[in-house]
């Protein structure tokens, strides 16, 4: 953990003051906030499954569309409650085949920056080939092509699903090794929420985030506010974040919604560089807004979202770099139940990526071309017989620089036993270089590069009972033309590569309801071959909960840990590491106060228990042991 500034007790004592003032607003009325799900579980094995094809028809996409896709859920609780440092941090903890490398508090922009996310071989730096989706549309900046690590509050955060394989016929670019698909949280029933969360640990440490739900009539309203200080675990590691979010859902009819929605991101900090000789001045300074307008029409068996979208923001680097840059675009995305057992999908998307660089020292601007595409896709899902799910989909995209690929996916799922099922699927990605690597000389630029393709396959078996849930898959990734850079500034390159190939094997296991005590295991073991740069052989991450329910009350105490193996910080196998291990321990007790229709949720997150040394970037220690304590009230 990381956390607060030099003036932390004042903002802690102000915050009291808020929460006490809050309290006495709205002592006497409180609607009962909507009960969400603790469990994480394969979707494709879960409890839920039904011998029909299901369609969930709400004012945005539903995350699960591909029920022949290898797949984690994730829900919003679990990520607000968990020790890890940033939401892309817990979803690695849930997900062994997901990995992302970490340097102390902030993830950070630039060079020594981490936050790369891997998944099954494709991923890190640049980190653009792993998708983050935010409500169906796509996060990523318009010159660097990969979103930032930092800007994902859990607060507002529904539901989290993991897509391993990628798909980019439902999202087109950059979903080469994987999706991570995030919904927003809203209220459905009339009433408000209102939740304050405030904390502060080791390294002066401060964190708060206040959320609002509310839900009258015909309008919903969703705001939360999250910010972060630390002096970091050394010099130059510290740091603040706000990410501010505000968004309005109006229904014009029961079928008929608006959706408005603007996120506000706002990062300063610094690369401490390496320890054994580190930077004392280089720092960065980061604005974004990522805004949506979304149309939805509902009626009965079928979905229509009309979205337009709009990423922008400013990037100021100590070394005089300056740069603006948008992702804008539009999505139309059609939904409907064909027969009792065909569900039909038929979307049309279209982007641009643009901005421009400076040198603010130099006083120069390097010229950068957008980039423009459209595409068109579609997918039928077919349940021929009660047991068995075919899944099939195309995407034709058209690329200004790069003219038409065809994009194609299919997978089978079939229900075996009474909570056993399998599934395979292969489907076709596709990744457009980035406007950095075309066109910009830092470290360098090719303004011939080729587009990124794989073709991934996997086939797995699952098990779901009441105390067992399990599952077990391999897969194999194959890439052709992928990027990488090569040598060191000013004499490196970036070109494409040859063909790879990388084989794995990933499983997931746990057990429930042992009376108070749940274990999850997940696991992933691979051969990446050649190009072993921050790319690990193995990761293993397991969590023991205990949780005791009183009258009005309850009590969760939780172990976790995470295991990386075989990780370089050079392609070939050269500069190995050691391995990543460490233990965290998490203690919340939460009492609810029906007089006053209030919950108080004491909670104390105690990282790296065993104090190990260790680090995911070489000479880029992480913290040692350390503390943070926090209180949530929920009104």
């Amino acid at each position: 953990m990381v956390m607060a500034s030099p003036r932390g007790h004042d903002w802690a004592v102000a915050a009291a003051t808020l929460l006490a003032l809050t309290q006495q607003l709205f002592l006497t009325r409180r609607a009962a906030a909507a009960e969400e799900t603790a469990d994480t579980v394969p979707t494709r094995t879960g409890p839920k499954a039904t011998s029909s094809v299901e369609v969930v028809v709400t004012g945005a996409r539903p995350l699960t569309r591909d029920t022949t896709a290898d797949t984690t859920r994730v829900s919003g609780r679990t990520l607000q409650e968990s020790p890890r440092g940033s939401t892309l941090d817990a979803l690695s903890q849930e997900s062994a085949d997901l990995y992302v490398s970490a340097g102390g508090v902030l993830h950070g922009v630039s060079d020594g920056s981490t936050g790369g996310v891997h998944m099954r071989g494709l991923g890190g730096s640049p980190n653009s080939q792993v998708l983050v989706v935010e409500d169906g549309i796509p996060d990523f900046q318009g010159i660097f092509g990969h979103p930032i690590p930092d800007a994902y509050a859990p607060a507002l955060i529904d539901q989290a699903l993991v897509i391993k394989g990628g798909d980019s016929v439902l999202y087109g670019t950059n979903a080469l090794g994987g999706v991570i698909a995030l919904s927003s949280r809203w209220r459905t029933s009339n009433g408000y929420e209102l939740i304050n969360d405030v904390g502060y640990g080791s390294y002066a440490t401060l964190k708060e985030s206040a959320t609002w739900l509310s839900h009258w009539s015909k309008t919903d309203l969703s705001a939360s506010l999250q910010t972060l200080s630390s002096d970091g675990h050394r010099p130059g590691a510290g740091g603040n974040l706000a990410v501010g979010l505000v968004g309005v859902r109006y229904h014009f009819t029961p079928t008929v919604s608006l959706t408005i929605r603007d996120k506000y991101t706002h990062l300063h900090g610094a690369n401490p560089g390496p320890a054994s000789h580190p930077y004392l001045d280089h720092w960065y300074n980061v604005s974004r807004h990522n805004a949506l307008l979304q149309f939805a029409w509902t009626p009965r068996g079928s979905r229509l979202t009309l979205s337009e979208f709009a990423n922008v923001g400013e990037h100021r680097l100590y070394d005089g770099f300056l740069s603006t840059d948008h992702t804008t675009g539009t999505l139309l995305d059609f939904e409907t139940r064909l027969h009792e057992s065909t569900i039909l999908i038929l979307g049309a998307a279209s982007n641009q990526v643009g901005g421009r660089v400076e040198d603010r020292i130099a006083g120069t601007e390097t010229p950068v071309s957008p980039i423009c595409d459209v595409a068109a896709y579609n997918q039928l899902t077919v349940k021929p017989q009660a047991p068995l799910t075919l899944t099939a989909g195309t995407r034709e995209l058209y690329s200004s620089k790069y003219g038409s690929v065809l994009l194609y996916k299919a997978g089978a799922r079939l229900e075996l036993l009474s909570g056993l099922s399998a599934h395979a699927r292969i489907t076709r990605n596709f990744r457009q270089p980035t406007l950095r690597e075309l066109y910009l000389p830092f470290p360098t630029a090719n303004p011939n590069l080729r587009p990124e393709t794989s073709v991934n396959s996997d086939a797995g078996i699952g098990y779901v009972s009441k105390y067992l849930n399990a599952e077990a898959t391999v897969f194999r990734t194959a890439a052709t033309d992928l990027i990488r850079y090569y040598g060191v500034w000013p004499s490196a390159e970036v070109v494409n590569i040859d063909h790879i190939v990388i084989n794995g094997v990933q499983g997931q296991l746990m057990l429930k309801h042992l009376g108070p005590v749940t274990l999850r295991i997940s696991a992933n073991k691979q051969d990446v071959g050649r190009y072993t740069r921050q790319n690990p052989n193995a990761k293993v991450n397991t969590t023991l909960e205990w949780n005791q329910d009183f009258d009005l009350s309850s009590l969760t105490a939780a172990l976790s840990s995470e295991w990386v193996h075989g990780l370089y910080m050079a392609d070939y196998h050269r500069q190995p590491m050691d391995d990543v291990f460490f233990i965290d321990a998490t203690l919340r007790y939460r009492h609810f106060i029906p007089e006053r229709q209030l919950t108080l949720e004491p909670y104390l997150y105690l990282r790296n228990l065993l104090d190990h040394r260790y680090a995911y970037v070489a000479d880029y220690p992480m913290p040692g042991f350390n503390a943070f304590a926090g209180l949530k009230i929920e009104i």
